[in-house]
């Protein structure tokens, strides 16, 4: 099975190298992106289930881009990364744009990965339910036109019912 991917998005050539170095040993894969263009081209081309993004970046910030990722991709899980020192402000935006984790400048490591960690696992219950829905879909629908339901339904009704 492939492993897991993540994709980092900041300006800061220097955040970036800090992340990829401090996560480099987790058993998922770091991609990096410094501008929303460059994380839309990967988000794209490869299957990511968590992407973080930093708020200020040159040309597109990270609110921007994480609402494109969204339409993109509705199944990702999006995280903010932020040092706003205003944070009531950064956690509206965050419930406003539906936004799933919010992260501050500085992170601390451990605190990190155990948040990646469960990105990740949101991303695959999320999987799972929908799978199970559709699934379930599939059975109600063989259900509603099975002989036996049908038959059931004309002896409620009184009617001769015909499957679909």
């Amino acid at each position: 099975m492939a492993k897991s991917q993540i994709l980092i998005v900041d300006d800061s050539k220097e955040i970036l190298a800090h992340l990829a170095q401090e996560l480099k040993v987790e058993p998922y894969t770091v991609l990096l992106a410094r501008n929303g263009q460059e994380a839309l081209e990967i988000v794209t081309a490869q299957r990511v289930k968590v992407i973080i993004s930093a708020v200020k970046m040159p040309g597109m910030d990270g609110f921007a881009l994480l609402d494109q990722v969204k339409q993109l991709c509705p199944q990702m899980i999006r995280v903010i990364l932020s040092g706003h020192p205003d944070v009531k402000l950064i956690l509206r935006m965050v419930n406003e744009r539906g936004v799933d984790r919010y992260l501050t400048k500085p992170w601390h490591g451990e605190g990190l990965k155990a948040i990646i960690r469960q990105c990740l696992e949101l991303f695959d219950l999320r999987a799972e339910v929908q799978e199970l829905r559709t699934l379930l879909q599939g059975k109600t629908r063989r259900q509603e036109t099975s002989p036996w339901v049908l038959s059931q339904r004309a002896q409620t009704t009184g009617r001769q019912l015909r499957p679909r």
